[in-house]
């Protein structure tokens, strides 16, 4: 059933992450490295309701195992979307490239585990800078309609309005005598 502009935008939507190892080619220091290949956007109805971000069936399933590189779907996720941060969305979805942020936790030895994924610039920019892995894939089109629909729906831009300076010398703020 195809959302009409009737209905109400919903908050909250289920997708999966593809992480994926590869081989790094002249390094002598390291085999290769994991990331975030892709995110499948999901159906919400398919999803445990609950809190946060990561749902309670959130799992991994091991989808290709070669010599030459490995591939998990990590399931259970849920990108949740703000009022608040509507402006950050906005922003996100008239850039060139639209993107999705997956914030990993990463043991020694394993795989990439995600934990959030989120389409704010500001929620992603805080992750990094708290030194958490933060990975940037092109944003699928269905979570890109999706977004839209909310930001057409919760953000209203703001004038720009140029700040008038102050004039300190009529307030008696002036320089001392």
């Amino acid at each position: 059933m195809p959302d009409s502009l009737e209905t109400p935008v919903r908050d909250e939507f289920a997708i999966s992450v593809l992480i994926e190892f590869r081989e790094t080619a002249d390094n002598r220091w390291e085999e290769g490295r994991w990331h975030v290949a892709d995110v499948v956007a999901g159906e919400l109805e398919k999803a445990q309701p609950g809190t946060g971000h990561v749902s309670e069936d959130k799992q991994d399933r091991q989808l290709h195992a070669a010599t030459k590189g490995q591939q998990f779907l990590h399931t259970g996720l849920r990108m949740r979307l703000y009022k608040d941060d509507a402006e950050s969305y906005y922003y996100n979805l008239v850039s060139d490239n639209p993107a999705v942020f997956v914030i990993c936790n990463q043991e020694p030895g394993e795989p990439l585990q995600p934990f959030i994924a989120t389409l704010s610039y500001g929620e992603a920019t805080s992750y990094m800078e708290t030194d958490e892995i933060v990975e940037t894939v092109a944003m699928p089109p269905e979570l890109y309609r999706w977004a839209e629909r909310f930001v057409l729906e919760h953000y209203v831009p703001q004038k720009r309005r140029k700040r008038k300076r102050d004039n300190w010398k009529e307030d008696g703020r002036g320089p001392r005598k």
